[in-house]
């Protein structure tokens, strides 16, 4: 029997209720965090003793995890190095990579923008969060432009597609989601993270103080198992994600093409091949190179010693 359907016996038949101790675990809405929305839109968080805990953006997470709201988290990679970096206090582990961007995070831009050298005296939006300002530096470094050899405005994604249509900037930073609306507006798709592979990675992260052994297991359990129920129940599953996460169809389906979504082989991959280890410590150098970090961290560190398998 699978754990999918032990979950829903334990809900039907057994009336199990959420443990007074629930794992909180911080969102935001992005389609790589979908298993985890479809498993609470499906009912089963709770009787798997976890809470979601959704925030408007990353930033709002980040706050959460540092203010002691939270157990866990669903953060980007840099993100993670970021948190790490500045909250001491935090022992944090990433026991899971919920996705890999190969192409779901953009740089949409108009004409006569056609390159990155042709953002040069352009307005660029981008969201002010720490993977706003990686992919922002990795652009400049792409492109070969200084900071200054533009104008950044900050602007949240939900608001991007209103300000390009103003005509406030020229060129935004955003996801592949964005896209169906940014092109009806005249955007072309300029630059994408298939062009930084290994750097946009989503992460599970926890904070080893407060989580068990066994919620571990069972956080890990139950997103390999939504995962999987996920793609294969696609027609039933996509209109619970779209209402959920406010997707159209087609932006759903863009978004999902640009992700390798973080499943059984993927994390074994990541865990047990090293390319995790690998990834910590390029983006780690990076970012303190760029002084988007204090210090290099360790990725021996945040690494959980056993990736997927039960621990």
């Amino acid at each position: 029997m699978s754990r999918a359907l032990l979950l829903l016996v334990c809900m039907t038949l057994l009336g199990c209720q959420p443990q007074a101790d629930s794992l909180r675990i911080g969102t935001n809405r992005w389609l790589g965090y979908a298993p985890l929305y479809l498993a609470d839109d499906l009912g089963w968080t709770a009787p798997s003793g976890l809470r979601l805990v959704e925030y408007p953006n990353t930033t709002g997470v980040l706050r959460g995890f540092r203010n002691g709201l939270l157990d866990a988290a669903m953060l980007t990679l840099d993100e993670t190095l970021a948190l790490q970096d500045s909250a001491g206090e935090l022992d944090l582990e990433i026991i899971l990579v919920s996705d890999v961007s190969a192409g779901a995070d953009v740089l949409f831009a108009r004409a006569p923008v056609t390159t990155l050298r042709d953002l040069k005296g352009r307005r660029i939006g981008v969201e002010n969060t720490a993977l706003g300002a990686y992919i922002l530096s990795r652009l400049l470094d792409q492109a070969q432009l200084h900071i200054d050899d533009l104008s950044v405005v900050s602007l949240p994604v939900h608001e991007q597609a209103a300000a390009f249509t103003a005509n406030r900037v020229d060129a935004v930073i955003s996801f592949a989601s964005e896209g169906p609306v940014l092109e009806a507006q005249g955007a072309r798709r300029i630059f994408d993270s298939r062009l930084l592979p290994g750097e946009i990675v989503d992460v599970m992260v926890i904070d080893r103080r407060r989580v068990s052994a066994e919620q571990r297991r069972r956080l890990k359990a139950l997103w390999l198992d939504a995962l999987r129920t996920w793609q294969e129940t696609r027609d039933e599953s996509d209109p619970r994600l779209r209402k959920r996460l406010g997707l159209s169809a087609e932006a759903l389906q863009v978004t999902l093409d640009g992700l390798l979504m973080g499943d059984a082989p993927l994390n074994r991959e990541w865990f047990e091949g090293g390319q995790l280890k690998r990834s910590i410590e390029q983006l780690s150098q990076y970012m303190s190179e760029r002084r988007l970090l204090s210090g290099t961290g360790r990725a021996d560190g945040l690494i959980a010693r056993c990736g997927v398998s039960a621990c």
